[in-house]
């Protein structure tokens, strides 16, 4: 009999995973259980519906990174930072600081994204790349 199962179940399959399993194994446990539901016409379209749509969004979403990066590859960022005597900065410069720079530019990139290759400590032009969706990485430029 194939099941559409509803929840992880060890021996089976994972969650949103149609496997066929013996008829007693079905109606006695996992279906009696709520772990699984009968795979018949309607539960089969509806999980191709399902991840249709959800093939669509991952697309949508790659799609966006892919313009957020032509739109920042390359470009320049000001950071504004207060300076000690020596020319060393207060603290260093996190991502936090690179994503409100890039927010108040226009563009809406996460501080989870952004990858400092080493702190930025003292003034000057530093490489940083944001991971914006997998296999999708934008390097710009950070001046403080």
């Amino acid at each position: 009999m194939k099941v559409l199962l509803l929840q992880d179940v060890k021996g089976s399959g994972k969650k949103g995973e149609i496997v066929e399993v013996s008829d007693g194994y079905a109606k006695n446990f996992l279906i009696k259980r709520n772990l699984a539901k009968e795979a018949d016409k309607a539960v089969l379209i509806e999980k191709a519906s399902k991840d249709a749509s959800i093939a669509r969004t991952k697309m949508l979403e790659k799609q966006h990174a892919e313009d957020i990066k032509k739109q920042i590859q390359g470009k320049s960022f000001t950071v504004n930072a207060k300076l000690g005597e020596s020319g060393r900065l207060f603290g260093s410069i996190t991502s936090s600081d690179i994503a409100s720079a890039l927010y108040s530019a226009g563009y809406d990139v996460d501080k989870r994204q952004i990858i400092i290759n080493s702190p930025i400590k003292t003034t000057g032009k530093f490489e940083v790349e944001a991971r914006l969706y997998s296999g999708v990485v934008a390097k710009f430029f950070v001046v403080v």
